[in-house]
């Protein structure tokens, strides 16, 4: 039971598990990827991107199974053979659902956004999930404006809200690069920004900025141990460390307590998919929470 003044404490994870984590006709990675699953501590979201092909058989359900989450209905990639999915699954002991979790601004993303409100014993919260466009920084610019609507408070939708996605494009904390050379030329155009005059700039940043100027926070910002890069590991021709999935938080009552890209030895995740899992800690509080201090000051 709680009380009036008590927090409840829920965790999130993403990951991007690279093509379904199946590689022609071996699954080994993705039977490695569900045991990671089973063996993490509960769950209270958990968002799948590039579940590619878990349409098929029982993969979804392994998931839960392993997991004791539910999952909600799948969005698929609109561009593409559609059969490359993103999952959500939720936990039904903590969380409940508010009317019919769906598809946000169907086929205005490229991959597809779920977007579902829970009850928290008592409190609402929304839940995003979304995997930006990978090839065109204007497309994920695009895409970003239909979640900037939720950096506030939105009629009909909870004032409090988590975003779990694969953005795509670095964060704040990926320094810019002084020798270009180390992205191939042409990868550059999923990267950097084009200036007026048809020269290359910089990290394109802009929709994550959007984002983050229409009232989403970064949870980097309150805890004081900086995580890890997310990719760079995998491609010979993508070895830059970037920061390219990220959660944002908007809201009153949510108080950030844990925010870290997962890299155990055991397992070496960077053997399982080219991203690696994101996990946020969070107290949801009943009454608005005092805004928290930074943690990195």
């Amino acid at each position: 039971m709680t009380t009036a003044d008590t927090a409840i404490e829920l965790t999130a994870l993403q990951w991007n598990v690279m093509v379904g984590g199946i590689d022609g006709d071996n699954e080994g990675r993705r039977v490695s990827q569900v045991a990671f699953l089973e063996s993490h501590p509960q769950l209270d979201l958990l968002w799948i991107m590039e579940g590619t092909g878990w349409h098929e058989g029982c993969r979804i359900h392994e998931v839960e199974d392993a997991t004791d989450l539910t999952a909600l209905p799948r969005v698929t990639s609109r561009i593409g053979d559609q059969v490359n999915h993103s999952i959500m699954f939720y936990n039904a002991e903590k969380l409940t659902p508010l009317g019919k979790p769906g598809e946000l601004a169907r086929g205005a993303f490229h991959h597809g956004t779920v977007r579902a409100a829970f009850d928290v014993d008592g409190t609402p919260l929304l839940a995003l999930g979304t995997h930006l466009a990978y090839a065109n920084p204007e497309a994920r610019l695009a895409e970003s404006h239909y979640l900037a609507d939720y950096g506030g408070p939105f009629p009909g939708w909870p004032q409090d809200k988590v975003l779990l996605m694969d953005a795509n494009a670095p964060d704040d904390n990926d320094p810019e690069l002084r020798d270009w050379s180390r992205v191939p030329r042409y990868l550059w155009h999923r990267y950097r920004k084009r200036l007026p005059d048809g020269s290359w700039g910089g990290w394109d940043r802009d929709a994550r900025r959007l984002l983050l100027d229409s009232g989403w926070r970064d949870p980097q910002n309150y805890v004081r141990e900086q995580r890890e890069a997310t990719v760079g590991y995998w491609y010979d021709n993508e070895k830059v460390p970037l920061r390219l999935d990220q959660i944002l938080v908007t809201g009153p009552r949510i108080e950030v307590v844990d925010y870290r890209t997962l890299k155990p030895e055991t397992p070496d995740l960077t053997k399982l998919a080219d991203h690696l899992p994101v996990r946020l800690g969070i107290r949801l509080h009943r009454d608005p929470h005092p805004p928290q201090s930074s943690g990195l000051s």
